[in-house]
């Protein structure tokens, strides 16, 4: 145990004043009785203070050494979450006090008060928001029914009212399909005062759904600058895999994995992969919305709504259509609505959400038949095989697929082992205090013994520690309609990808990634030789970073040390790179002399293509050709982000110049990165996409 500096022992010292008190306030009958009226509740439910509780205690009761010794890379899982399971002050101070979900017909009024005042001077999109919000507050039946008559009227007053006020507010915005839906819910709630008034509207959205007038988004024209801002988006379907890979359906045909002690799993090209095309296609084993766009974001498929429908018991997630609402309540939202907004007072990041869901996914009696296996599998097999069941099938969607995703637990250092195992803690009474996680397969809730908790426990701190490195931010591109050219990716989401988490790191990679609500399709962005690994992003570029800078960070959160290109050569970000393009020799891959047409390393004349001493190409005639594509190029990205429009043949023109610079400039080359840029902007705009009409900040996307 190193000494203790100075600042250590202010440190402990204070953590020893903070216990004292706490220790009174634990010694209290208040406190002993159950009750924690002494205690400041917002103090107690944030997991920062939980955990600063914690180890207050424990320092006070000289246990912090104990806690340090069992909390290190050489014990297991299981030996960590026995230890802190044990512990008296773990069952005191990190069990969560749970807040239990419900509607507010007073908040619903209010929000619904708001809409009308926005109604009233016209603006529909901010009525059109507080409309949403009335409907998500107020009080809501288990399930519709049939009839106006099997419902209390009074009860349910606020949610019809949010209904009928937003089914005007569409019909005035011609979005009568959706009017008409909400038509339909306002009646079979309301009472019969609005009935009539409902159905002459119900009526007139028919003829005019009939009559083609219903008001759909034109991305490309200029009706963007008159279209409601709310609908000004794009959710469409997701390409498909013209050719599957047969061990690994989520991948192309044209990708193999690899392994190598010192790269791991890894995906090479198995032939040549040219830019733009799609190499992964991956539904993902699990996913979830960031509370933040929990309020616009479909909590089943991470879709964009602006009439959500809202969850019969909470107010903290939307559904996009009666189809996800029936397959969210029938499935993890309905097991987590219990105690989402606990987990959203503890604030504990964005990772304890997607672990919870990925434990509710894979339940508990099947999680108790697998976990043995599993172990084995991590034992036994070599790891270029884990994830891969005994018919040699890598299925994202089983849990063996995301349970063998690399944790890095042997480069973790005590803290960070002690914050996963108490974020296992507290996420594992949440599944208890739920009530829907330790169930029979007759769905009977029952008291799990100690086995239980430890299995469960310590898959979690598994999942916890390979969430770090490999759960991915869901996104979206969101558009400037004014100015094309401003557009910039926004979080909605994360989600765990065991297909394409099989990717490395570079820090110039050759494939991006594009979100179709919580799909995710990775596509090259460069020319891709066969043999040659396919590498993603994992944060940080050469574009814009140094490679001191980008280090830290990679180390801290990867633990490794990026050995790419980029780094091996180290590259200076853009802006300090000449704008001079050079071709490279196909050689030794060092700059060719534009003026004698000579490598600067190998001295090969690139003049003479002819004889045994001829290059690998003719200088003049490959730059004449890319002067040719630059030309395309330019009249390409004018359509794109001048007109706003852009046809086949400008994305064509985009991809065939990426592929020239790529076999035959000399990188760094920011004319290749401008490129590879346009051709990510274009695959973002097929993707999930929302468009806004201030040139200077994005909108809030929640009211």
């Amino acid at each position: 145990m190193k000494p203790y500096t100075e600042y250590g022992v202010i440190k402990l010292y204070a953590l020893y004043r903070g216990a004292m008190k706490l220790y009174t306030l634990y010694r209290s009958s208040s406190v002993q009785s159950g009750r924690c009226e002494d205690i400041n509740m917002d103090y107690i439910r944030n997991f920062e203070s939980l955990s600063e509780n914690f180890c207050r205690m424990l320092l006070f009761n000289n246990k912090i050494l104990g806690l340090r010794i069992n909390m290190r890379p050489e014990h297991t899982t299981e030996e960590m979450f026995s230890y802190i399971w044990r512990l008296d002050e773990a069952q005191r101070f990190l069990t969560p006090v749970l807040i239990p979900p419900s509607k507010s017909e007073s908040v619903s009024f209010m929000h619904w008060r708001e809409g009308e005042c926005a109604y009233r001077i016209r603006d529909l999109d901010t009525a059109l928001k507080c409309y949403n919000l009335a409907i998500l507050s107020a009080p809501h039946p288990d399930i519709l029914a049939d009839s106006a008559e099997a419902h209390d009227r009074e009860m349910y007053k606020a949610l019809a009212l949010g209904y009928e006020s937003r089914s005007i507010v569409l019909f005035d915005l011609q979005q009568y399909e959706k009017c008409s839906k909400d038509i339909d819910r306002a009646l079979q709630l309301d009472s019969y005062k609005i009935s009539c008034k409902m159905i002459e509207m119900k009526a007139r959205c028919m003829k005019f759904i009939s009559a083609g007038k219903d008001k759909t988004f034109d991305a490309s024209a200029e009706s963007l600058k008159s279209y409601p801002e709310s609908f000004a988006y794009t959710s469409p379907n997701p390409p498909k895999l013209t050719e599957v890979n047969p061990t690994m359906p989520s991948l192309s045909s044209s990708i193999k994995l690899a392994y190598t002690p010192s790269e791991g799993r890894h995906l090479i090209a198995d032939k040549d992969i040219n830019p733009g095309e799609i190499v992964s296609i991956d539904d993902g084993y699990c996913n979830t919305v960031f509370m933040e766009a929990s309020k616009v974001y479909c909590t089943v498929c991470l879709r964009r709504s602006m009439t959500p429908i809202p969850c019969p018991n909470c107010n903290m997630v939307i559904f996009c259509s009666e189809e996800c609402r029936t397959e969210g309540m029938s499935g993890i939202h309905w097991q987590e609505c219990p105690i989402l907004p606990t987990l959203f007072a503890l604030d504990m990041g964005r990772n304890p959400a997607l672990a919870y869901r990925i434990m509710m996914k894979t339940s508990h009696a099947k999680l108790k038949e697998m976990l043995p296996l599993l172990r084995l599998e991590a034992k036994k097999k070599s790891p270029k095989n884990h994830g891969f069941n005994k018919d040699g099938i890598y299925d994202e969607k089983h849990c063996r697929s995301a349970y063998h995703l690399v944790t890095n637990k042997e480069k973790l250092s005590s803290q960070e082992l002690l914050r996963r195992c108490i974020q296992a803690f507290i996420i594992t009474k949440l599944q208890h205090l739920s009530g829907r996680y330790f169930i029979t397969s007759d769905e009977e809730f029952f008291t799990p013994n100690h086995e239980d908790i430890i299995l469960t426990g310590s898959t979690l701190i598994n999942h916890m520690m390979n969430l770090i490195c490999n759960a991915k931010a869901i996104t979206f591109l969101q558009v400037s309609v004014n100015i094309s050219q401003l557009g910039h990716e926004i979080m909605c989401g994360s989600g765990i990808y065991p297909a394409s988490s099989l990717l490395n790191h570079s820090c110039n990679p050759s494939c991006s990634t594009f979100f179709y609500g919580k799909i995710e399709v990775v596509r090259a962005v460069h020319f891709i030789p066969a043999g040659k690994q396919l590498t993603i992003s994992y944060g940080e570029t050469y574009t814009n970073k140094s490679r001191a800078s980008r280090m830290f960070p990679l180390m801290a959160q990867y633990h490794f040390q990026c050995k790419c290109e980029a780094c091996e050569h180290c590259w200076q970000p853009l802006g300090d790179v000449s704008p001079l393009p050079l071709l490279k020799c196909g050689k030794c891959h060092e700059a060719i002399n534009p003026f004698t047409q000579v490598c600067f390393e190998c001295h090969l004349y690139y003049g003479n293509n002819v004889g045994k001493s001829a290059a690998p190409y003719n200088y003049k005639l490959i730059s004449k050709k890319i002067e040719n594509f630059q030309v395309e190029y330019q009249i390409a990205t004018q359509n794109i982000f001048i007109n706003g429009n852009y046809s086949d043949k400008d994305l064509k023109a985009v991809r065939v110049l990426i592929k020239l610079l790529c076999k035959y400039m000399k990188q760094p080359c920011p004319l290749l990165m401008d490129a590879i840029n346009t051709l990510c902007y274009l695959f973002n705009k097929r993707g999930s996409c929302v468009y806004y009409k201030n040139n200077l900040e994005s909108p809030c996307v929640i009211s």
